[in-house]
């Protein structure tokens, strides 16, 4: 499995990028994508901006994330598009 915390995070940002920061409606995942995501916050891969709250399996970044077992992982935008999260290009980081 791929870091699933970093494709979400990239996934957020370009679609902040892409709709004036407005948030996506849902991020869907598989049910092993949603505890690695989990997992990678609870051992150290703290979301932010806030955190002091408890990483939560439905919520992350302020992003709504829905568990399904039929998905592979899928981004849906402010305007309905589903974008499957591995179809989208790596950003790197900024030094």
């Amino acid at each position: 499995m791929s870091d699933i915390y970093m494709t979400v995070v990239h996934a957020l940002r370009a679609h902040w990028k892409a709709h004036d920061d407005a948030y996506p409606q849902k991020i869907v995942l598989s049910p092993a994508q949603a505890d690695r995501l989990l997992e990678l916050q609870t051992v150290g891969m703290v979301a932010f901006p806030d955190a002091r709250t408890t990483p939560r399996r439905d919520r992350f970044m302020g992003a709504s994330i829905e568990v399904d077992a039929a998905s592979s992982g899928v981004l849906v935008a402010m305007d309905g598009t589903e974008i499957p999260l591995d179809s989208l290009p790596e950003i790197e980081a900024k030094n």
